[in-house]
């Protein structure tokens, strides 16, 4: 079984993988580029997460976990509105059933360059709260 950030990242790329415009295409690593021909596709990763005590015992903590859903998309024409309709789907799949453990963030956007850019990416930044117990670090509670 995986560290419990791991499960809710792969749970979190579950849930985007139905989207129709992106075929399926949802990828928990970033250890390799996304080729153009692969686009657009999304990319779920971790970043910080703090852990807090609950119980006076030590027996429960609190992690508090940031989740970076990023699309890449690659457009000739009207890149914005593409990634726009990428992050409303993306949203909407992400947050449709409550009660939901995820808090939208921020959302981010970035081209590859000025002026005529043909790729861009939409970045979906949450925070995932869940517990586990200190000696159970796959656990989720």
């Amino acid at each position: 079984m995986a560290l419990a950030s791991a499960q809710v990242v792969d749970a979190v790329a579950a849930l985007l993988l139905p989207m129709g415009a992106t075929g399926g295409r949802v990828y928990t690593s970033r250890t390799w580029p996304l080729a153009e021909a692969s686009l657009p596709a999304w990319r779920v990763t971790a970043g910080g997460e703090r852990v807090e005590q609950l119980a006076l015992d030590g027996s429960l903590q609190q992690h508090t976990l940031q989740v970076d859903a990023t699309c890449i998309a690659r457009a000739t024409a009207d890149l914005d509105d593409t990634l726009h309709n990428l992050a409303a789907a993306g949203l909407t799949l992400l947050f449709a059933a409550p009660p939901n453990a995820l808090q939208l963030d921020a959302i981010e956007r970035e081209l590859s360059a000025e002026g005529e850019a043909a790729v861009g990416r939409i970045r979906l930044s949450m925070t995932a709260l869940f517990q586990t117990a200190p000696g159970a670090p796959e656990t989720i509670l």
